[in-house]
């Protein structure tokens, strides 16, 4: 798959694809994945001017993600789900508050998986994020709080 994705594809929903595996198999430094995702937006500004877009090229992809998380929350796997989710609303929908309460979703069903808490530091602390000053482990600590109370 690398060299394929040596090769510049410019396809916006391969582009996305990848930056989304590359984010949750942790085969791929973040200023690589965070490239795929300009590369993908550039295309899909290029061809919604052309008018041969309407909407985002992953709509539907993203509905998926949505719809699998929810649906298979309580089953094995359903953490990756959530993360697989966060990680499309962080990236192709860049909607990071929805990201966030996705991520904390996620955590809440795997708390100790080390790729999901360095992927969710990454939307809390990345300036081309949310770039805030905390930490994963202080918010998992208030939404546990606010469970509680």
């Amino acid at each position: 798959m690398m060299n394929y994705m040596e090769m510049r594809v410019d396809n916006a929903f391969v582009l996305y694809s990848y930056a989304i595996f590359a984010a949750v198999s942790g085969e791929q430094d973040w200023e690589e994945i965070k490239d795929y995702v300009r590369r993908a937006k550039l295309q899909e500004k290029r061809r919604r001017e052309s008018g041969r877009l309407v909407n985002s090229a992953y709509d539907i992809s993203s509905t998926a993600f949505y719809l699998q998380a929810v649906s298979n929350e309580n089953s094995p796997g359903g953490s990756e789900n959530w993360h697989n989710y966060a990680l499309c609303l962080m990236l192709v929908q860049h909607d990071l508050p929805s990201a966030r309460k996705s991520f904390i979703r996620a955590l809440q069903l795997s708390p100790h998986n080390k790729t999901l808490i360095f992927n969710f530091n990454v939307l809390l602390q990345d300036k081309e994020y949310l770039g805030l000053p905390t930490t994963v482990h202080e918010e998992y600590r208030k939404a546990l709080s606010r469970k509680f109370t």
